[in-house]
């Protein structure tokens, strides 16, 4: 089967919750359409009513042998009367199949948007080192706008002007099927050039699209470090590498309006040709006197009344190919693998007791081997440190303990069990994690608080922040806890991010702690503070310290010495200062009494 096919059964697929809707807004275009053949039935008449002295005929449907004559008198009467209903009933019928199909596309939409938020939060690191932001956010909001504009498209114009056609053309071979079949010789002609248009349309919606997400990847990165922008002067590079893809984007949008504006003109162009050819062999057949003028602006009315939607049909094709672009493109994210274990499946890790193990680990990124070997052995309540170079692997040997990314191969144990038969919500709610760039959400201080355990209430989130150290700052604040701290906590300084991260780590209250580097960025006063915040953290936590300061290097129960992917050495502060190895040349050149980074 057709991808292209696959992919719109799919999406025809979320209809079925609301059948019940779907099939009032089919009767409602059933009774729209009919109305539409009503108007051209009557239309007939109602000029026979006014140009002929005799009785009206009004001929029934495919029995032009048993004609109903009407008194031109009486006409008058029913005729305006028929239109008036048909109008209306076609009136109510239309508000009826537009709203509940527009209604179906937008709780369809919905739940697709939903599902593929859903679907992105449960995928892999991996995914976000290779995708970037620009690109899933246009997947999330111009894709989505594509599809919603592809399955309305479908709902409305493929079924709900596909029905009114075959009323029309059902009509107007009942009318004069001789004259129809002039009309219906342009439709395999048209079919040509929209199908032509069609491949062009797809192929260059995708660049479109693709342009559109580098456009947000550019916004959101001129956004996020405009700091730097400025410090460096770069705004009028910015500015041109903007402008570059702004008319990239221009000129993929300008030959998608230069396709949708052909395809029109170019169906009406056929169909006057049509018309053209009814008209001429018309005037045949109404010299040869074997032509009822009264069918023949019926059939006319028919043709016209076909236009509309024969017109929308063709226009749709463009929101086809636009739609199965985004569909596409949302495909790839809803086909990549998401995270394992992540529900009920698996073990439940329960509480951490005992140990953690890391045996003959090793974990290759891409084509580089990041680790290789690692044997680590910790106790419950242990602080171990893992200290080394820049690109060491540090932070990528712990990111692989909250399972981040899966060992290449080798074992980590909670407990005796390995860690890949947990499933991924208890073993994450046994870790915090404490990271030098802190993530603050543009809400209050409170909720970012609450994000360690959002069952806690406030008692446990001022407690919590009293143990971080702060609460001062925070009652320093006009709306206290209240205080919505901005985008990335952009009103706060570095050391009170840092406090609320680790506030948030001592609500979540998980046995196993991860500091990355959580004062590298401070100064040596907001450092003091943090220090104490921390102390309280970590008491009664098994605690992994990467690269920390001195202050709880020395302190740590035992250093892994990390370099080219392996474990060098082991031990504590000072007997791996007696060695005289890689990590007293770290202390050495990294240290200065008791001041620096290591």
């Amino acid at each position: 089967m057709n991808k292209s096919f696959k992919r719109i059964i799919g999406l025809i697929s979320y209809v079925k919750p609301y059948i019940p809707v779907f099939l009032i807004a089919l009767l409602c275009m059933v009774v729209y359409s009919v109305s539409n053949g009503l108007v051209a039935y009557i239309s007939g008449p109602a000029v026979s009513a006014l140009f002929q002295s005799g009785n009206v005929l009004l001929p029934l449907l495919f029995d032009y042998k048993i004609p109903i004559e009407i008194h031109p008198q009486t006409a008058f009467k029913i005729v305006p009367l028929l239109l008036i209903v048909a109008f209306f009933i076609k009136g109510v019928s239309y508000f009826g199949q537009s709203y509940l199909m527009d209604y179906l596309s937008e709780k369809c939409v919905r739940d697709i948007r939903n599902r593929l938020y859903g679907h992105i939060q449960i995928l892999p690191l991996d995914f976000f080192t290779s995708a970037t932001t620009g690109n899933i956010i246009s997947k999330l909001i111009n894709d989505i706008n594509l599809v919603k504009k592809l399955l309305s498209g479908i709902l409305l114009n493929v079924a709900g002007d596909t029905i009114t056609i075959i009323v029309l053309a059902v009509l107007a071979f009942n009318f004069d099927w001789e004259l129809a079949m002039i009309t219906i010789v342009v439709f395999p002609a048209a079919a040509v050039p929209i199908i032509q248009f069609g491949r062009r349309m797809r192929k260059i919606s995708n660049r479109a699209q693709n342009v559109f997400g580098r456009i947000i990847s550019t916004i959101h990165e001129m956004v996020t470090g405009i700091r730097i922008v400025k410090a460096f002067g770069m705004e009028n590079h910015e500015q041109e590498k903007f402008s570059r893809e702004s008319h990239n984007l221009f000129r993929s949008m300008i030959k998608i309006s230069r396709i949708s504006a052909l395809s029109i003109p170019l169906m009406e162009f056929l169909g006057a040709l049509g018309i053209a050819g009814v008209i001429f062999y018309s005037g045949i057949r109404i010299n040869r006197g074997d032509l009822n003028p009264a069918n023949l602006v019926s059939f006319f009315v028919a043709v016209f009344l076909m236009y509309l939607p024969l017109k929308r049909l063709t226009n749709f094709n463009n929101n086809l190919q636009q739609g199965l672009t985004g569909l596409e493109r949302i495909d790839e994210i809803f086909e990549a693998s998401p995270e394992p274990l992540r529900s009920a499946a698996g073990k439940k890790l329960d509480r951490f007791k005992d140990s953690i193990t890391f045996r003959d680990v090793f974990f290759k990124y891409g084509r580089g081997e990041v680790l290789r070997g690692i044997n680590i052995s910790v106790k419950s309540g242990e602080k171990i440190a893992v200290v080394g170079a820049t690109g060491a692997g540090k932070t990528t040997l712990l990111n692989l303990l909250p399972r981040f990314y899966d060992v290449t191969e080798g074992n980590i144990y909670i407990d005796g069990v390995d860690i890949r038969e947990f499933n991924l919500s208890s073993l994450r709610s046994q870790i915090s994690i404490v990271t030098q760039q802190v993530v603050l959400f543009n809400d209050t201080i409170k909720s970012n608080i609450l994000y360690g355990n959002i069952s806690k209430d406030d008692a446990d989130v001022e407690h919590a922040a009293r143990s971080a150290n702060a609460d001062v700052f925070i009652k320093k604040l006009p709306q206290g806890f209240d205080t919505v701290v901005g985008e990335s906590g952009v009103r706060l300084s570095g050391g009170e991010k840092q406090k609320l991260a680790i506030a948030r780590a001592i609500l979540k209250d998980a046995p196993i702690l991860i500091l990355d580097e959580a004062t590298s960025s401070l100064d040596s006063v907001a450092e003091e503070e943090i220090q104490i915040a921390l102390e309280n953290l970590m008491k009664g936590r098994t605690t992994f310290i990467i690269a920390h300061r001195l202050s709880t290097v020395k302190n740590a129960d035992r250093i892994y010495v990390l370099s080219d992917g392996t474990i060098k050495e082991t031990g504590t502060h000072s007997e791996l200062l007696s060695k005289g190895g890689i990590y007293f040349k770290l202390y050495s050149t990294q240290f200065r009494g008791d001041q620096g980074v290591l």
